[in-house]
């Protein structure tokens, strides 16, 4: 005969499955069965009277003189601790609290509390009835003696408690796993939940992101797009026509740059007198060449030709030969690049004014947040989807977990789940 048979006895016969939703109810009604009965009402109604004895002894205690001839000094000793005995009696009567009801649970909790306080109490009795005995010999020795006898009443009723506690925590820790599975079961639902709108959620994603696709793709497919295609090619064109000009114009300037940079700091040490407008085109000659005058050039060979010191005769040749060529060339380079400029940016702004470039940037910046909540959704699905895993294989082992927790108390009982 198991544990649970000696605290019920043998049980009748019973189906021997028992379904989940129907668990709560059995275990209920072992609970109800599951008193400590006779047993403890008995030992109660010995606990009260015990106390009640205690505490007349407690009272003897304190009123008692001090017979015989005692030194002063041990009668004050024995005095003040013998009013500590008669204290802890008071703190052990006031928290020990005999329960209405006779259930294991009430039993186990009371017979607890009640030994841990008995024994703290005690402890501390012992340590004042020590000196107490000197003078009040007989009074405390009556105190102590009814203490010890009321934590033998107790004894007496945790004896038999053991198998009781035992049962008592397979019902508790039965209860405890069926209200855990219960919530795995509910977690594993919203997830389950979660898991479908996430999947909907994508699947939605997928489908707008596939119709603007579609709407990206007739597009480029349109008069409009290919016309916007044929003018960004152009743009490509004058972009590189416009460069090109202006790389001859600085290429115009690159043999006089060293010449124009002497010039420059000549002029502006005072070495060398310059008209503030030709001091304004030399300037832009090394800043912007493409602003210069074509008539700068025939002003600055003019200059040079009448200074002999600046520039020694064989390299002012050299320098008047690159001037005469840059000002004969300058003008065709500027007017290209002017009109290829011009062109460019006319066609630029062309091009901004389409709306089909806007349709275009709309769609494709649409498709782009679709994408990004689409990848955001699955990332999350995934979250979900592993989270439902670690439910899923967690709520298995709770269920054997519980089953092997009814098999403690019933062997026969089979859970269906």
């Amino acid at each position: 005969m198991n544990w649970i048979e000696k605290i019920f006895g043998k049980k009748e016969q019973e189906p021997l499955e028992i379904r989940f939703e129907e668990l709560t109810g059995w275990l209920g009604s072992g609970e109800k069965r599951f008193s400590a009965g006779g047993h403890a009402a008995s030992i109660f109604l010995d606990i009260e009277v015990a106390l009640d004895r205690i505490r007349k002894r407690a009272s003897e205690l304190a009123n008692e003189k001090p017979e015989g001839r005692f030194h002063l000094k041990i009668v004050k000793i024995a005095t003040s601790n013998r009013d500590n005995m008669v204290k802890q009696v008071s703190l052990l009567i006031d928290n020990i609290n005999i329960p209405k009801k006779t259930d294991v649970k009430s039993v186990l909790e009371f017979h607890e509390n009640g030994m841990q306080t008995l024994n703290m109490c005690l402890e501390n009795m012992m340590k004042s009835y020590q000196y107490t005995k000197m003078v009040f010999f007989e009074d405390s020795k009556k105190v102590i003696a009814e203490v010890n006898e009321l934590r033998r009443l107790f004894n007496r009723l945790g004896e038999p408690m053991n198998d009781n506690k035992m049962a008592l925590e397979a019902f508790e820790n039965a209860q405890s796993h069926i209200q855990i599975i219960k919530e795995m079961t509910s977690q594993i639902y919203a997830e389950k939940k979660t898991i479908k709108d996430f999947d909907e959620k994508i699947d939605t994603l997928q489908k707008k992101i596939e119709l603007n696709q579609n709407s990206l793709e007739q597009l480029a497919d349109s008069e409009q797009w290919k016309y916007y295609v044929n003018c960004k090619n152009d743009l490509a064109d004058l972009d590189k026509k416009y460069k090109k000009a202006l790389s001859d114009i600085n290429i115009l300037f690159v043999p006089l740059k060293k010449p124009l940079l002497r010039l420059k700091q000549l002029n502006d040490d005072g070495k060398f007198e310059m008209a503030p407008g030709i001091k304004k085109e030399l300037n832009l000659c090394l800043s912007d060449p493409a602003s210069v005058s074509p008539g700068f050039f025939v002003e600055l060979r003019d200059i040079l030709k009448n200074d002999t010191v600046t520039f020694n005769p064989d390299k002012r040749d050299v320098i008047l030969e690159n001037i005469m060529y840059a000002g004969a060339n300058i003008g065709v380079f500027q007017k290209e690049y002017q009109t290829n400029l011009s062109n460019f940016n006319a066609k630029k702004e062309e091009i901004s004014g389409l709306n089909i470039v806007q349709e275009a940037a709309s769609l494709e910046s649409r498709i782009s947040s679709l994408h990004d909540e689409s990848v955001s959704a699955e990332k999350k699905l995934e979250v979900s989807k592993r989270h439902l895993l670690s439910l899923e294989e967690g709520l298995v082992l709770k269920k054997q977990e519980l089953q092997e927790i009814v098999s403690g108390i019933d062997k026969r009982k089979k859970v269906l789940f």
